[in-house]
């Protein structure tokens, strides 16, 4: 989930705001979209401060690659206000904090050949997007400009990042190169499109909207045509991502109450929810080998980072500290 005025704007349970009966969203009049029925078929087209380290995981899960990589980066903080972005190595005894800036760096993403991770931070003032090396290095704002720009994802062969940007004025999905270039608007809706991801062939995106009214799933091209939505429920489905396959979404949803993760197979009606609990399960994201989802969540007081195996349902926590850590990204 993105702890920042986005995600309060969308009244969806975020973060360190969270409230036990999340604010509605805003209410959006439907324009004409070509939406497609609930159940479509998805066809592929041809200055510094130094915040406290938060402590190391306990215990560590195992020294050996789990989910096909031995990586991820999320972002924590100690203090509100000030995040950074952590490198942590399954059995590791600490993480490493990356970026170690003053201001919150958030929604960190390993780019596909796993050498550089592009952020958002409003070190600058407003939210801008950043890449840097995997060790910190090079950090370079891409976007800066004095709007909000959030949710970064990267295409499959690393040529386009997606995001979200108020440029325009409401939130709306755009496509660019890693250096900022050739800016695309790909969505153009009074609603707000927000979470962007790439397909793993690279030929669609998915992305959460409230152009109905309430938060859905839709699905398009990555040149926005063929817009279709994939959920049709009262509540508001966010953070969706893809399975490797491409065969299935997750999303986050909080149609029962409280948001959940659930599992959508494309193609078909069925919805899954896989972790079924009273706290708030969000930020999804598949491991490479499709075998587990890494997610946030508060279910035990504090967000921290867990672990779902997809076949069993047992979910595992990773982090184990007083800071607060979101929005994980495996290392491919």
């Amino acid at each position: 989930m993105i702890l920042t005025t986005l995600a309060c704007t969308m009244g969806i349970a975020p973060r360190s705001v969270l409230d036990p009966t999340p604010t509605p969203p805003p209410t959006v009049q439907p324009a004409a979209t070509g939406v497609a029925s609930a159940t479509p078929t998805v066809t592929t087209p041809t200055s510094t401060q130094t915040p406290t380290l938060p402590t190391s995981t306990s215990p560590p899960l195992s020294p050996t690659p789990i989910g096909n990589s031995g990586q991820l980066v999320y972002h924590s903080s100690t203090t509100p206000g000030q995040e950074d972005i952590y490198l942590f190595g399954f059995g590791d005894v600490q993480p490493i904090n990356l970026t170690n800036a003053e201001g919150a760096d958030i929604t960190p993403r390993f780019s596909p050949d796993g050498s550089r991770i592009v952020f958002v931070s409003n070190r600058d003032g407003d939210r801008d997007i950043y890449i840097m090396n995997t060790d910190g290095s090079n950090v370079f704002n891409i976007t800066n400009n004095g709007v909000e720009d959030e949710a970064p994802a990267w295409s499959p062969d690393g040529q386009n990042i997606a995001f979200a940007s108020n440029r325009d004025g409401n939130y709306e999905i755009y496509s660019m190169e890693p250096d900022g270039t050739n800016v695309v608007r790909l969505t153009n809706d009074r609603g707000f499109d927000l979470f962007p991801k790439y397909s793993p062939d690279g030929s669609q995106i998915v992305f959460s909207s409230n152009r109905e009214k309430n938060y859905e799933v839709y699905v398009m091209r990555t040149d926005g045509a063929q817009l279709q939505r994939l959920t049709n429920d009262p509540g508001n489905d966010t953070y969706p991502t893809w399975s490797p396959g491409g065969a299935e979404i997750v999303f986050a949803s909080d149609r029962n109450g409280n948001f959940d993760l659930y599992r959508l197979v494309l193609g078909t009606a069925a919805v899954q929810n896989l972790t079924g609990n009273l706290a708030v399960d969000a930020s999804p994201e598949y491991s490479p080998d499709g075998k587990l989802v890494l997610f946030d969540s508060n279910r035990e007081g504090d967000y921290e980072l867990y672990l779902l195996d997809l076949e069993t349902l047992a979910v595992t926590r990773v982090t184990d500290n007083t800071a607060f850590d979101a929005d994980p990204s495996w290392k491919p």
